[in-house]
């Protein structure tokens, strides 16, 4: 064993272990290699070699790949050449205990190496081929903190500091299942539509509408980062509450359910590299590589058997189903015929948020047994809303329940799906501006 290699083997038992311990040759070209590490804390390992080993950085928050950006780069023991080609599972009490995986790995060449031990590098990998420089910054006076820096160059493009935002995609209602090849089928989730930005190693979930959803499901936004096989991606999905019996529910959700998952189902960003303009079939190859095994994240089921599928979602009282082209591109805010959603059945929750006193004999309750059209005149009504996931939000529909309340076609409409989305939007009894009320929910 090498003098320098002589920590690395102090903090590791041979016995223990499957990490390597040997020495090979060196490279003709001096290798590079980048590694997750899915240890005590998610990072990632930066190694190149360098005099017959792997100098080596651990760096948190991922290699950054904006020209321009800087992330710390914590400096550790040398690693034998071997450990470039290295994959699996360390075992618990043993040092750096979890799952390593390589997420990069190629040649490099030797720019620039400052007096102070700084290096500037050209990598030539499959996800990084560019121009990085390592700086000796000595961050809080610790010698191990460096920083590790993407540069500029000629020819690259810089999104700027703010990250992309994206404008979900929509599905078309309609009553039919389509038929032919060239579709794919998934469960229609009943929660809150949210898109996942993982970026440095932080998450961030946005709803359709804008809002931050990030603080109300901080466990989601913690293990997205955890469940990304990149420091750097933006996914489409559904954060979902389980019941007792683990199907998601909105009810589940406004209850306070703590658990909770999300249902990813699309890909929109990798890498840093906007992927929506390919089709439906790469993009979710790409994302079931992307997407480690995860309690709390997880990969939301395709079929290719709709009918068996929606048949399922029917038994288990599932909202439905969503129809998808298998060679549909992202469209972002669009509501295209390249996905389509089909519902169950035509029943519509309701939040009851109050109610009006009855008159006469019946100031004591609300609603009636029959009468004229089922209302008995006189009886109070309730006042409830219905939950539009699409905008995020509650419409307040007043005397939905009771006498001569001037919701009657509504209730009927609300008992078919193909016409629910169109009608209890336009149908409810305007504010003067002419605009339904509308009830944000609590975050």
């Amino acid at each position: 064993m090498s003098k320098k290699l002589s920590e690395y083997e102090r903090k590791r038992d041979r016995k223990k272990t499957p990490e390597p311990f040997g020495s090979r040759a060196r490279n003709k070209d001096p290798i590079f290699v980048v590694q997750r590490h899915d240890a005590r804390r998610l990072h990632y390992d930066f190694r190149l070699e360098r005099d017959g080993v792997l100098a080596s950085w651990a760096v948190p928050k991922g290699v950054p790949l904006e020209p321009g950006e800087q992330h710390l780069a914590v400096h550790v023991e040398d690693h034998p050449l071997e450990y470039g080609s290295f994959e699996g599972e360390i075992p618990k009490g043993n040092y750096g205990a979890g799952t390593v995986e390589i997420w990069d790995h190629g040649t490099y060449e030797l720019l620039e190496e400052k007096k102070d031990g700084g290096l500037t590098v050209r990598l030539h990998g499959k996800r990084l081929d560019g121009t990085w420089a390592l700086v000796p910054a000595h961050l809080s006076g610790d010698e191990k903190n460096w920083l590790i820096l993407r540069k500029r160059e000629d020819g690259t493009v810089s999104r700027g500091q703010a990250p992309r935002t994206y404008r979900p995609m929509l599905a078309t209602l309609t009553e039919k299942l389509p038929k032919g090849e060239g579709w794919e089928f998934e469960p229609k989730w009943d929660g809150y539509r949210a898109v996942g930005y993982v970026h440095g190693g932080e998450a961030k979930l946005l709803s359709r509408n804008g809002n931050d959803l990030t603080e109300r499901f901080a466990v989601v936004a913690k293990e997205l980062v955890q469940a990304l096989r990149t420091p750097d991606a933006v996914v489409d999905g559904e954060v979902v509450a389980l019941d007792s019996a683990g199907r998601s529910s909105f009810s589940a959700m406004q209850r306070g359910s703590t658990q909770l998952a999300y249902e990813v189902f699309d890909l929109l960003e990798a890498d840093g590299e906007p992927v929506i303009g390919l089709p439906l079939s790469e993009r979710r190859a790409r994302l079931e590589k992307l997407l480690a095994r995860n309690p709390v994240v997880q990969l939301s089921g395709s079929f290719v058997d709709g009918d068996a599928l929606f048949e399922a979602a029917q038994e288990q009282g599932l909202e439905g189903v969503v129809a998808k082209r298998v060679s549909s591109r992202y469209v972002e805010g669009g509501r295209a015929r390249d996905w389509l959603k089909i519902k169950t059945h035509g029943r519509q929750e309701f939040v009851i948020c109050g109610y009006t006193k009855g008159q006469g004999r019946r100031s004591g309750r609300f609603g009636g047994r029959g009468g004229a059209g089922g209302d008995v005149a006189g009886a109070g009504a309730a006042l409830a809303a219905i939950h539009h996931p699409a905008a995020d939000e509650f419409l307040l529909l007043r005397h939905a329940f009771g006498a001569d309340h001037p919701y009657r076609e509504l209730r009927h409409q609300l008992r078919h799906p193909a016409d629910r989305s169109r009608h209890h939007l336009q149908r409810g009894r305007p504010r003067r501006d002419g605009r339904p009320d509308r009830l944000r929910p609590a975050r």
